[in-house]
């Protein structure tokens, strides 16, 4: 096969690619959401002349385009899988796997967020629960980076400055550690949050500060349906299911949620 009909067939199957990309974008109903990004997707924006002569419709249509695009979610994979093993990041979208757990680059401490935070706590005690006897506590909650981030080479907060922190803002509340009672493990590994059927060690030590016993016990049900959390989603990356699982007793059980609007 000569040179020129190899290229004649490279562009020609190119072109063809374009194409069948194109008509598929143009005739394929528009998508609302994206489940794995958990976010709603572009729709096609308003046209007139104002929105022209602006430059948003131009904006707009091309954010359109590309929340739209056919195989969308395939190719964020394929591009992902690119990005992680075939040029070698640490991570894809501010996401990074270490130890079979996914979480978000995040070593910054916002003081800011610190000290509107503080100043609501602190408005919501001299308001309300200054001079009337009632104990107040206050605890951190450590992310996943805590113990994931520094331990696998990547940039991680100083926690004990964090804590530090939070208590000389919040110096009217006693402070309760619960650093020693989480792990790695007591957070599921494709989303941010606890796994609460790991976190009687951490309810324990709460009580325990604040002189209160815990005297119910649990059941701990697991769901036959797969989690995949958040962060498989933002990624992009093919992770495997979390355990979905929760504790309740007769309690909980006989607990009702009532809405007030909806009746």
């Amino acid at each position: 096969m000569s040179k020129q009909v190899k290229d004649l067939l490279t562009l020609g199957a190119a072109a063809l690619l374009v194409l069948t990309l194109s008509l598929w974008g143009i005739f394929k109903s528009d998508d609302a959401v994206s489940e794995s990004e958990r976010r709603p997707l572009k729709q096609f924006p308003l046209f007139s002349a104002q929105e022209v002569l602006s430059g948003r419709f131009q904006s707009n249509f091309e954010s359109y385009t590309l929340d739209q695009f056919p195989l969308r979610d395939r190719f964020r994979t394929l591009k992902a899988l690119s990005v992680r093993y075939l040029f070698g990041e640490k991570d894809n979208n501010g996401i990074y796997m270490a130890g079979g757990y996914a979480a978000k680059l995040d070593d910054t401490i916002r003081e800011d967020s610190l000290d509107h935070a503080a100043d609501r706590f602190r408005y919501v005690y001299e308001t309300y629960l200054k001079d009337t006897g009632a104990n107040i506590y206050l605890s951190v909650i450590p992310d996943k980076n805590c113990f994931l981030a520094a331990e696998n080479g990547y940039p991680a907060m100083d926690y004990d400055r964090f804590f530090a922190l939070m208590r000389e803002k919040v110096d009217f509340a006693q402070f309760v550690d619960l650093t020693d009672t989480l792990s790695l493990g007591s957070y599921y590994r494709t989303d941010l949050h606890w796994r609460q059927e790991a976190l009687l060690p951490t309810a324990q030590a709460l009580a325990d500060a604040m002189g209160v016993s815990l005297t119910e016990d649990f059941t701990e049900i697991t769901l036959d349906t797969p989690f995949y959390g958040v962060y498989r989603g933002q990624s992009a990356l093919p992770m495997e299911s979390d355990k979905l699982a929760y504790l309740t007793n007769s309690v909980l059980e006989g607990c009702r949620v009532y809405d007030y609007e909806s009746g």
